[in-house]
């Protein structure tokens, strides 16, 4: 039998692409409109969908926030835990995915919220576990200063401690609700997990019943040596974005080697792709499209520069934006190393405006073609890697885009086997595990 696809969708609750050729009619701040996306993708079978969050206006370009309000970019956007609620409740199957920080919010309340939301979506929330690389959201809680990127990880390892022990402070069968008898619970399987760590303390219990889950399904981006291991203990899915086959297979090799190496079995651990194929229902129609990504409106090269600036938390814009780049120390660079690591790999120093073209058009481009082409890479990648399945991330509220994905290209893998036709599992980890 042949291994079927995973999918998921990645976006935000906020303004991207509001501005564009392809933004739809309606309102980003309203509902609707993620209701109807999340419930294209669940004609799809996509596993999930997943949406960013951010915890405060980013001035990583220019130690400003101007660019980021002018552009509505990183940092412009609502709470996205609230939202998963309201597309929970017009979806059936589809798992439902939130990002929220380990570093600037309490253990208690985190996993008493992400408990709460898997009884509301009936066993399909998905936690996007992040320990917050940008200074923006710990200047709005008070913190004059980043943590450094190893110690928000020690961190984040106990807070994953403590969560894990306060969803299962009550076992599975505690709950008896014996309307004869008058009894609730059986107390001697609710107990206090009294936790002292270097960061955190917790009496416990949990004041939430055991879920249909257990705990959340755990979705990490983990791309850094110490990301990855810490992905590799804790997760169920990981997601990275990777332009090349070596490079994908690169990675899903290692994350398959270091989940053994904390006790799991390979299986446990989902690797999915971005991807952002540009997709046409005839050749010249994605030729077009391809050529309007290689020129981009100067808006457009100035948000970029702003995104990536804020991404990798590093100023761009200290550099001559039509003049080679300088190497840049990794040390200095939280995140966003693939964009400018494969122009230094082909032996070339680019222009910061190349790089903004790149950024612009996203990994827009490395998939492309007609439908059948694009399953026919997708069928490709997943055979060359190995790999568990693909992240979708599309720049706007593009229902458009999705819609034809899913009437397109999903129908063609289905018929090769390579996507399920019905959801099996009863939650998110069980559809998540399935193949």
């Amino acid at each position: 039998m042949k291994k079927k696809i995973h999918f998921g969708w990645f976006t935000e609750y906020g303004p991207i692409g509001w501005d564009g050729p392809d933004a739809v009619e309606g309102d980003w701040r309203q509902p609707k409109l993620y209701q109807q996306m999340a419930q294209i993708c669940e004609k799809g079978m996509f596993d999930f969908v997943l949406y960013a969050d951010h915890l405060g206006i980013t001035s990583s370009f220019k130690g400003s926030i101007d660019n980021y309000v002018k552009y509505g970019l990183n940092g412009v956007n609502h709470d996205s835990t609230l939202l998963a609620t309201m597309v929970a409740a017009s979806t059936n199957h589809l798992g439902v995915g939130t990002t929220v920080s380990t570093m600037l919010t309490p253990p208690y309340l985190l996993a008493r919220q992400m408990a709460s939301l898997d009884h509301l979506s009936m066993g399909r929330v998905a936690w996007n576990v992040v320990t917050t690389g940008n200074v923006a959201g710990f200047l709005n809680f008070g913190m004059d200063q980043l943590p450094d990127h190893d110690a928000r990880y020690d961190q984040a390892e106990e807070y994953m401690e403590l969560c894990f022990k306060l969803w299962s402070s009550w076992e599975p069968d505690a709950v008896i609700m014996d309307r004869k008898t008058g009894v609730f619970a059986d107390p001697d399987k609710v107990q206090p997990i009294n936790f002292e760590g270097q960061y955190y303390k917790s009496r416990g219990p949990l004041n939430v019943l055991p879920t249909p889950q257990g705990r959340p399904t755990i979705i990490q981006a983990g791309s850094s040596q110490r990301g990855k291991d810490f992905a590799a203990k804790w997760a169920d899915a990981v997601i990275v974005g990777a332009h090349y086959l070596d490079d994908m297979k690169a990675y899903y090799d290692d994350m398959k080697q270091r989940v053994t190496k904390f006790g799991r079995e390979p299986e446990q651990l989902k690797v999915f792709f971005i991807i952002k194929p540009v997709l046409g229902m005839t050749e010249q129609l994605v030729n077009q499209k391809l050529e309007a990504l290689r020129h981009p409106p100067e808006s457009a090269i100035h948000a970029a520069l702003s995104a990536l600036s804020s991404r990798m938390n590093y100023d761009l814009s200290k550099f001559n934006i039509d003049e080679p780049l300088p190497p840049i120390d990794e040390k200095e660079i939280q995140g966003g190393q693939t964009t400018l690591s494969r122009f230094y790999t082909s032996g070339r120093r680019p222009t910061l405006r190349e790089v903004a073209i790149e950024e612009a058009a996203g990994n827009k481009g490395s998939i492309a073609g007609t439908p059948e082409q694009v399953a026919d890479q997708l069928q490709h990648i997943m055979e060359s890697v190995g790999g568990d399945g693909f992240v979708v991330r599309v720049d706007t509220h593009d229902h458009g885009y999705m819609q034809e994905f899913v009437d397109t290209v999903i129908p063609v893998l289905q018929a090769r086997g390579l996507v399920r036709k019905e959801y099996t599992g009863k939650t998110l980890r069980d559809n998540l595990m399935e193949f």
